[in-house]
């Protein structure tokens, strides 16, 4: 590798003056972006913070973008956030999220923790991207250089990380002899060869993955060959299946919910959540239960199967190692699964319930998460031996995560620091982690956060479904932040009101409609003038892939550009948005039928009708869940249209005219898609928010 572009300690620390004189006389030729833009950027980030963007700032771009850079935005909304992974080097964190109207497709995103910017994205049209139900679903391969993502409950994909293309290796080996059993299921024939949602792991080489699902005679997982380019399912060549024989016999064990493969190559370790034998003769049916077993990668065979097993539990990275059990916390070898401590015996508490274990990066520390009798606290041990335990002063934690990718509590890269997740007044504590612990700041905006990552660069990473922030952990300053939810009392626009109807719309609120937008890779960004300071700091260059560069600091270069929005006129709605109707009031209505009507229709003689789809229209004002949903504030809008969301699992929205409003709920007509229809009202609890219904503009170009 060449010697810096430019003295980097020198860039650093002088002037504005001297920087100015450093960067003209500066050899590009040499510039490595992996180790020249991160101190350059910062740089110039104070210079803008100081004198905002200079002559410098475009003259700099100018230089790092001749290369070659694509230019990338940080969507502004997604669907919901399936799996996390932190690169190997933790400077990097890839998301699998869900669509927007979570329908179909997905995406693979990589943001870079020092910025807090997405730097690469991979679409999926038509697959579903990762999978909330096991974890590890999203990993990266020891050198960083691939990135393995679930495609659609069942196949394996690996693309290349920093390449922003499609999958070049898949493995689809889980249909033949991974679909339900035929004594398993109602009805069969409905699940034959649909294949089953594997774990599996990497080989420290990368040149393999193990694949953990049923295979021909009883065995448990394959050894698939990894090699770009190919296509392998269960009749390719070179795929080892693991008999996985336990002392001479058919295990007839369950796949694994989760695997890893020892650093050294010899074994492959993991657990399942629901263990039991596969064998229709047994008698009575066992129970399911946790299991933890190992895999001889020589001979596929099972060195052991660990049936006493509680949850949680968690493998130490290297596999030596085994955290484990609910009410006691034990340790055992991770080689022979033998108990080696009980871990709450050595720190003399009484346990309710360990939430989570979390190693360090290099396995000496394990942090366990307890909540006490009397209150929950944060046990930490160092090389099996009891250190000290974490007082969080009575508070709870927070929120755990769906997916089990991250946890409440993350460990510095050096395992000195660690930072817990709290739900008191959504805060992040950062301790430093000793015979005496010392709590060193609080960490503000963490609502909705229930996953936490320490990764390089100073960086602290929080993700929720639908949040992420970053943190820098010296100053506890917030890097970025953003909800990627559609702001409440908006729902997705018409797709025919998208400009550009072969690309995945960019959108941006205005008051009244949208603002579509346009970020092309040669850095031209089509977005009207009015919602130009919103999207401006989402965009930024990625430079070899991997780093972001900001793509205001480049207009005014041949770089980067704005451009207006060309004509594209949607037809206008020729129906007024609402229609007055009548309640039908049959003539001689008896007092049966009339009590059946106001059951119905409520006690209203008319109302106003929405007469357009449901995307037409947005809430204003809106009322979210809580004490603001309620009779007081609702009832000036009864015979009105209204918008609202239901808070069960997934989107669902609904629009309709509010026919009554009682201390506990409304009347809408037509009902909710979500709910039961023996419930007459929609209860206040399930509404996430409600407002009335506004109509909105089509756009004009």
């Amino acid at each position: 590798m060449p010697g810096p572009f430019a003295n980097l300690s020198q860039l650093v620390q002088c002037s504005d003056e001297e920087l100015e004189s450093l960067v003209e006389q500066a050899d590009f030729g040499d510039f490595v972006a992996s180790r020249d833009l991160p101190p350059l950027r910062e740089r110039l980030l104070r210079l803008e913070r100081e004198r905002g963007i200079t002559e410098l700032h475009r003259r700099a771009s100018d230089k790092v973008l001749a290369a070659g850079a694509r230019l990338v935005e940080t969507p502004r909304y997604i669907g919901m956030q399936r799996c996390f992974a932190l690169s190997p080097d933790g400077r990097h964190l890839a998301i699998a999220s869900n669509r927007l109207d979570e329908s179909h497709g997905g995406d693979v995103r990589i943001w870079e923790l020092a910025t807090g910017r997405v730097v690469g994205a991979v679409g999926f049209e038509t697959a579903l991207v990762g999978s909330t139900r096991e974890p590890s679903c999203l990993q990266w391969s020891p050198s960083g250089e691939w990135l393995g993502v679930i495609l659609d409950q069942v196949i394996i994909g690996v693309l290349r990380t920093f390449a922003g293309t499609q999958p070049s290796f898949t493995a689809d080996v889980t249909r033949r002899w991974g679909s339900p059993p035929a004594w398993g299921v109602i009805h069969p024939k409905t699940v034959e060869n649909t294949g089953h949602l594997p774990a599996w792991c990497w080989s420290p080489d990368e040149t393999h993955l193990f694949i953990s699902t049923p295979g021909p005679d009883g065995a448990l997982g394959c050894i698939v060959p990894f090699r770009e380019g190919t296509r392998v399912n269960e009749d390719s060549d070179g795929i080892r299946w693991c008999p996985a024989r336990l002392d001479g016999q058919p295990s007839k064990s369950r796949p694994h919910t989760w695997v890893r493969w020892s650093p050294d190559g010899s074994r492959i370790h993991g657990y399942c959540k629901d263990e039991f034998v596969l064998d229709p003769n047994t008698d009575p049916k066992p129970e399911p239960h946790p299991s933890a077993s190992l895999i001889d990668v020589r001979s596929g065979d099972l060195q052991y199967r660990f049936d006493e097993l509680k949850l949680p539990v968690a493998f130490s990275p290297d596999g030596a190692s085994l955290a484990y059990g609910d009410k006691e916390a034990r340790l055992a070898h991770g080689h022979t699964s033998r108990t080696v401590t009980v871990l709450s015996k050595q720190a003399d508490v009484s346990i309710h319930a360990v939430e989570e274990y979390v190693w360090s990066r290099d396995g000496r520390r394990l942090a366990v998460l307890i909540t006490g009798y009397e209150y929950p606290q944060v046990l930490v041990f160092e090389d099996g031996k009891f250190l000290c335990h974490v007082d969080l002063k009575r508070r709870s934690f927070g929120p755990s995560s769906r997916s089990g990718d991250l946890g409440r509590w993350a460990w510095s890269p050096d395992g000195s620091m660690g930072a817990c997740l709290l739900r008191e007044g959504a805060k992040i504590e950062l301790w430093k982690v000793g015979p005496s612990p010392k709590l060193l700041r609080r960490l503000e905006g963490a609502g909705r956060i229930d996953g936490l990552a320490w990764g390089a660069d100073d960086t602290l990473v929080g993700t929720g479904h639908h949040d992420i922030a970053f943190w820098d952990v010296n100053t506890g300053q917030l890097r970025f932040q953003t909800s990627l939810e559609l702001e409440p009392g908006r729902v997705p626009p018409p797709e025919d009101w998208n400009p550009w109807p072969d690309e995945v719309a960019r959108f941006i609120p205005t008051e009244r409609g949208w603002d579509f937008t346009r970020a092309q890779p040669d850095g031209t960004v089509v977005c009207p003038p009015g919602s130009r300071d919103k999207l401006e700091p989402r965009l930024m260059f990625s430079v070899a892939g991997r780093h972001a560069w900001p793509w205001r600091w480049a207009v005014g270069t041949r770089h980067a550009r704005w451009e207006d929005p060309a004509p594209f006129p949607v037809a206008p709605q020729e129906e007024a948005a609402f229609e007055e109707r009548r309640v039908p009031v049959p003539e001689g209505e008896t007092l049966e039928a009339r009590d059946a009507r106001h059951g119905k229709w409520g006690f209203l003689k008319q109302y106003q009708a929405p007469t357009r789809p449901l995307d037409h229209y947005r809430a204003d004002p809106v009322f979210t869940h809580g004490p603001a949903i309620c009779r007081a504030n609702l009832t000036p809008y009864l015979g009105k249209g209204v918008m609202l969301r239901q808070t069960q699992y997934g989107t669902w929205y609904a629009l309709g005219a509010l026919l009554e409003v009682s201390d506990e709920g409304i009347l809408l007509h037509p009902r909710a898609p979500i709910g039961s229809y023996r419930e007459r009202l929609l209860s206040f609890r399930d509404i996430l928010w409600i407002g009335p219904a506004v109509p909105l503009e089509t756009p004009e170009g």
